[in-house]
């Protein structure tokens, strides 16, 4: 395929120039604006220009996208036709181009040279988006390499404020795919210098949840996962910017195969010893570059209140408990270029020296954690004021169905943020699943105990506990995990209302009658953090040697971590098994539950607990849901067999989503519910067993990946 050829200008009159351009008939209206990053259009003084179809808007982006060269008409055919194009394309062509011309007015001429066409614009009066965004662009660059962040910022921020949506929208997909992705590029590399020059200025914390969600987005970008890195760091999240190096590391090895590269495994290293070269230039040459003063601004070392010095979290606890101040520590930044204080509350008072140990009562996490980097990131934000209940106190709560790993989660983001409470970390399993839950009185008086009042002096009446709790973690710096909650009611009184206190409650129920809360709802682990997860679990050597098996064993878990380990843990406790065996009885319907059950762990008793708390309209609800099959389920599809009303029906789907038994999928024009492929498994068993009978209209089972998917939703 021909591109664009250089092709020196000729008078009207030489042979080789058909000029399109009409006689002038007076000024222009107004200035002309053409527009490539977006909606190819043009607009004249304000007034849209009518364009028309793909073609025509596609002639004129080739000719402008040549920057004043011949686009031949080999190309400009393969733009428009790709490799089937019609007998009469040259003279299509002619008609395209002289469209254009006509479209866009006088001054604007479109003329033929041999071996296709140019187009000639005006010096003055005319504006072309993608020329405006490069040369801001470049403006912004030159700034940021001399040292000026502020008019970099400035810059690069108005060349992104060119762009009005996806480049070339409107034009034939092959100029788009020619096209869009080198404009694209552009667009990333000026967005990841304006973030360079926001770091410069000091925009740390303000930047995690841009650069979050750039990543979702664009996940095997290796820039802007050392931008999410840094920003970490200088945030005093030390912990959260190796979690989000080890996701950088974990999806190249998923996605290419690739490790990451080695200007990302030095800004690891660099994060691991503090290095100066973390910190914005401004900050570093007042720090005088010396590794010792730098790693104050890892999350490991706490800054006091006054004058912005920091000092060690160990130097800080040993000071208050001996009742003495610390010296203080020479002042890294200045003010103007100190990075945002870390979001911990600040130092409670001193305690005596007969105080007794602090607790440290947290769970260890999961050796073989997987997947969740980003809730894990989120709740560190919130557990360390992001969304506070009230000033300085974080209350958040992990949610989801039975299995999906909240405790997991839960734990997970406790340990990074541990450091935040050195008052002390509690974990509570408040049993709320169970047929026995904690009573909140009994609770009090284990949290009681646990920060120091002996039993002696443990009121015995509900209200004279929570007073009592609420007085002895005043001023306080203490993380409450309270894990298994039932409702509400057993949770209202075990919350502190100290400022510097987080808790963190996992629950079945998203809680959603407790005030001001944040909350995150766990889905089913996608099929990349699944299939590594197994891999873990059952041993690489077992699922590289059978990728088919592995990949059905996956699928039959649809994603859900409870059943993955038990899978994973039954094919690490058979060595002598072939992986295919299991995948055949694990994807056999009438014996999915009946395998997934290894040791302590089972699924199906865990989904029974959980039915159990159900009311019995909504268990009827989830029965009946199980026999419409795998894919979503509106309310009137529902009514029939439920005997209800659409309106009622809604009532009790919503009921069953709201207790994570069912997802909600928004359609055009309503929703509908889905059943997890397990649930509905389990539900189905529950249909034969209480109902006594089964319709097997639709079947029993659907693959996860292709029903998640399935746009029939």
């Amino acid at each position: 395929m021909e591109s664009a050829t250089e092709t020196p200008a000729v008078s009207p009159a030489g042979s080789a120039t058909e000029t399109l351009e009409e006689p002038s008939t007076g000024s222009a209206a107004g200035t002309l604006r053409l527009s490539l990053l977006g909606p190819v259009d043009a607009h004249r003084g304000g007034t849209p220009v009518k364009l028309g179809g793909p073609k025509p808007r596609t002639v004129l982006a080739a000719l402008l996208l040549a920057r004043g060269r011949v686009v031949s008409d080999t190309r400009l055919t393969a733009l428009l036709w790709g490799d089937h194009p019609p007998a009469t394309c040259p003279a299509q062509l002619h008609t395209y181009a002289s469209r254009v011309r006509h479209l866009l007015g006088p001054g604007v001429a479109v003329e033929r040279r041999r071996p296709g066409y140019l187009i000639r614009l005006p010096e003055q009066g005319v504006r072309i988006d993608l020329l405006e965004f490069q040369e801001r662009a470049a403006r912004g660059a030159e700034a940021l390499t001399a040292g000026d962040p502020v008019t970099a910022a400035g810059e690069l921020r108005r060349a992104l404020a060119v762009w009005r949506g996806v480049a070339l929208g409107g034009v034939c997909d092959p100029l788009a795919d020619a096209e869009r992705d080198r404009l694209e590029e552009e667009r990333l590399v000026t967005l990841e210098r304006r973030i360079d020059a926001d770091l410069e200025l000091g925009r740390h914390t303000a930047l995690i949840p841009e650069l979050i969600a750039l990543i979702a987005a664009d996940p095997l970008r290796e820039g802007l996962r050392g931008q999410l890195m840094t920003a970490l760091y200088r945030a005093g999240r030390q912990a959260d910017a190796l979690a989000a190096y080890r996701a950088a590391r974990a999806t190249l090895a998923a996605e290419l195969g690739l490790e990451p590269s080695a200007e990302l495994r030095r800004l690891q290293q660099a994060l691991l010893t503090g290095h100066p070269s973390l910190l914005p230039r401004t900050a570093r040459r007042t720090a005088g570059g010396t590794d010792g003063s730098t790693r104050a601004q890892t999350g490991g070392y706490a800054r006091t209140q006054a004058g912005g010095s920091v000092r060690t979290a160990a130097q800080a606890g040993r000071s208050a408990r001996a009742g003495t101040k610390a010296p203080p520590t020479p002042k890294l930044v200045p003010p103007t270029a100190r990075p945002t204080p870390h979001p911990s509350p600040p130092p409670g008072p001193p305690r005596a020296a007969t105080d007794p140990l602090r607790p440290a009562e947290l769970l260890p996490a999961p050796a073989d954690f997987t997947g969740r980097d980003q809730e894990v990131i989120r709740l560190g934000t919130a557990l360390t004021g992001g969304r506070p209940r009230r000033p300085g106190q974080a209350v958040h709560v992990v949610t989801g169905m039975p299995g999906i790993g909240k405790t997991a989660v839960a734990l997970q983001a406790a340990h990074r943020v541990k450091r935040s409470y050195p008052d002390g970390q509690i974990h509570l399993d408040l049993r709320g699943s169970g047929p026995d839950p904690l009573d909140p009185a009994d609770a009090l008086g284990e949290l009681l105990r646990l920060v120091g009042v002996p039993a002696h002096r443990v009121p015995a009446a509900l209200d004279d506990r929570a007073r009592a709790w609420r007085t002895r973690t005043a001023d306080s710096r203490l993380l409450l995990v309270l894990d298994d909650a039932a409702d509400e009611r057993r949770v209202r009184p075990l919350l502190p209302v100290t400022d510097g206190c987080a808790v963190l409650i996992t629950s079945r129920s998203g809680l959603y009658a407790l005030e001001g809360v944040s909350r995150t709802v766990l889905a089913p682990l996608p099929p990349r953090d699944a299939r590594t997860l197994f891999g873990r679990l059952a041993g690489p050597s077992r699922t590289d040697s059978e990728p088919a098996a592995a990949a059905a064993v996956v699928d039959a878990c649809a994603g859900l971590p409870l059943a993955l380990r038990i899978a994973g843990a039954k094919i690490a406790a058979r060595p002598h098994w072939p992986l295919s065996r299991y995948a055949d009885r694990l994807t056999d319907p009438g014996r999915t539950l009946a395998e997934l059950v290894v040791a302590d762990l089972s699924l199906r008793d865990r989904l029974t607990e959980a039915y159990g708390r159900l009311g019995p309209a909504a268990r009827r609800a989830l029965r009946f849901q199980s026999a419409l099959g795998p894919h979503p389920v509106d309310p009137g599809m529902a009514a029939g067999p439920l005997g209800l009303g659409a309106e009622e029906a809604d009532e009790l789907l919503a009921d069953l989503a709201a207790a994570h038994w069912a997802e909600v999928v928004r359609r055009p024009g309503g929703h509908a519910y889905r059943l997890h492929p397990l649930v509905r498994l389990f539900a189905h068993g529950m249909l034969a067993a209480e109902e006594g009978t089964v319709p097997s209209v639709l079947p029993v089972r659907a693959s996860w990946e292709r029903t998640r998917t399935d746009d029939t939703a």
